[in-house]
């Protein structure tokens, strides 16, 4: 269930301004809760909102969602069940009711409901393929004749109206300046969006699901690189642009960090949460080291001392650190 969180979580309304002024406050907390995976203040937050607007089916989702993230299963059935009567959200509620049912044992009330999903308009045969909710079911001879369901309902809602959504995670960014009698001769800038760390991703790290797959590093949009002079990262040469980024465990026990012309990703129509289906792309190695101080959210930082065009790129995540070489060459 975990990739419907943002789009869900993004466009709450409230029916007048009286009740807007009510429950900013408090969707904001909600929302901020989420992102620090306090699951049971997110869950009070969001059952209020319940509360105060009923009839918006995404509360009602975010709450199944943050009882269900705090593995409370019991609690989170009969409100996935209540999302379902919303039609914005009754496909992605149906879909965690079966993910409920499969956690819980009862195989065939996870392939009812995930049935019903697709009717309801769950469609995203990425989503299913990663979802470790499902692992216990994936042996069951329904699941191929499901996957090729969902995978056609996809190809039928390709061809379908876009849908909007708006997301407000906090971003992060770094930048490094160069200045002349002339001007600017040019920047580097880094933009991310913030993850707090957990424990859990320890295991991430070296977890089959990880090793030889893109991904992301940062929250919702893409991490980028936006470089107005040539520059060197590790061994490769990357030219003024702006750039998409990811990083890649590979089955070597390699670190990579995936250079992308975001031109291009965007003529593939993919976004972040997509990152695994990159092709191509600058690979730069990364050095991986584990060091004592942790870094609670992830950080990405230039190491460039004031007055020197060399350092390195370093990205900082729990006790878990990556680095490669940098080496800026500022226009005359």
């Amino acid at each position: 269930m975990r990739k419907f969180l943002v789009p869900l979580l993004s466009g709450l309304l409230a029916f007048s301004v009286v009740a807007q002024d009510d429950t900013t406050a408090l969707r904001e907390a909600a929302q901020a809760a989420v992102q620090s995976a306090n699951w049971t203040d997110a869950a009070a937050a969001f059952r209020k909102l319940t509360e105060l607007e009923p009839t918006q089916g995404r509360n009602w989702h975010m709450l199944g969602y943050c009882l269900h993230a705090a593995g409370k299963l019991d609690e989170a059935l009969p409100i996935h069940m209540k999302a379902t009567e919303f039609k914005g959200s009754a496909g992605v509620a149906a879909y965690n009711v079966a993910c409920v049912y499969s956690l819980k044992g009862d195989k065939d009330k996870a392939f009812e409901w995930l049935e019903k999903s697709i009717g309801m308009g769950f469609a995203d045969p990425d989503q299913l393929a990663g979802d470790t909710d499902f692992d216990n079911i994936r042996k069951d001879p329904r699941w191929a004749d499901l996957e090729k369901k969902i995978a056609a309902k996809a190809g039928a809602a390709d061809s379908g109206a876009a849908q909007m959504y708006v997301i407000t995670t906090p971003r992060h960014s770094a930048r490094v300046a160069f200045f002349s009698k002339k001007g600017s001769p040019g920047q580097l800038a880094l933009d991310w969006g913030k993850v707090e760390w957990q424990a859990k991703y320890d295991k991430a790290i070296d977890s089959p699901q990880m090793i030889g797959k893109k991904w992301r590093f940062g929250s919702d949009a893409w991490t980028s690189l936006d470089n107005s002079m040539p520059l060197m990262l590790g061994d490769q040469k990357i030219a003024p642009g702006y750039w998409y980024l990811t990083l890649e465990h590979k089955a070597d026990g390699k670190f990579v960090l995936g250079v992308h012309d975001a031109a291009e990703v965007k003529k593939q129509q993919l976004d972040a949460f997509m990152a695994h289906r990159l092709n191509g792309g600058v690979e730069v190695a990364m050095e991986y080291a584990k060091v004592e101080k942790e870094a609670g959210e992830l950080k990405v930082r230039f190491d460039i001392a004031d007055g020197e065009h060399t350092g390195k790129l370093v990205v900082h995540f729990g006790q878990h650190t990556l680095s490669t070489p940098i080496v800026v060459k500022p226009l005359q």
